[in-house]
């Protein structure tokens, strides 16, 4: 994983391929966070809005800042929400400092064909919601996490992030074109019950 460059740039050294030795003076339990979350994290910001670059950034600011704070995060109830909120806090912070829009919420992917008309749809999709709906459909139908994690993650009840994302499913269905033809064959888009 490549970290932010620069002048007062954390970076988070994790052990060399094929070495068995942690890093000095980290947990294990945080360099477990680190690898298992920061690719996650770092898609989700790119997701929300964020610029690839940007987001590897916030995700080593939000990281960094986990770690300053590890002994109480460590033994609170979801350390990955912790790290996400942080990280999505951050982006706000910048979107504001930068006032301007996203211009992508995918990375490009190079595919060709239906899996690129599609991704285009997705992201128009993910584009035309409100902000609050867009953060709980990335983080619970592309992260991955649970409504409950997601909640800790965005500071929302966990009710509130089922209703965005009841609402959000629907969006994207819509904007999709999924429905009874059968078009989500993984059942993704579904409601949850």
């Amino acid at each position: 994983m490549t970290g932010p460059k620069g002048p007062g740039a954390v970076v988070i050294p994790l052990r060399r391929p094929g070495s068995s030795e942690e890093p000095e003076g980290l947990s294990a339990s945080f360099v477990a966070l680190y690898r298992e979350h920061y690719p996650r994290v770092v898609r989700a910001l790119e997701l929300s809005g964020a610029r690839a670059g940007a987001a590897e950034d916030l995700a080593q600011e939000a990281f960094a800042r986990t770690l300053a704070h590890w002994r109480r995060v460590r033994n609170g109830a979801n350390p990955p929400g912790y790290v996400f909120k942080t990280a999505f806090r951050l982006a706000a912070v910048r979107r504001r400092r930068d006032a301007r829009p996203p211009i992508s919420l995918l990375a490009p992917s190079g595919d060709a064909g239906a899996e690129a008309t599609t991704r285009v749809a997705l992201e128009r999709a993910l584009a035309a919601m409100p902000p609050a709906r867009r953060r709980c459909a990335v983080l619970c139908l592309i992260v991955g996490l649970t409504p409950r994690d997601a909640a800790v993650a965005l500071t929302l009840a966990p009710s509130t992030v089922r209703k965005q994302l009841e609402r959000a499913r629907a969006d994207l269905r819509r904007a999709l074109a999924v429905g009874e033809d059968g078009g989500d064959p993984d059942g993704e888009l579904a409601p949850s019950s």
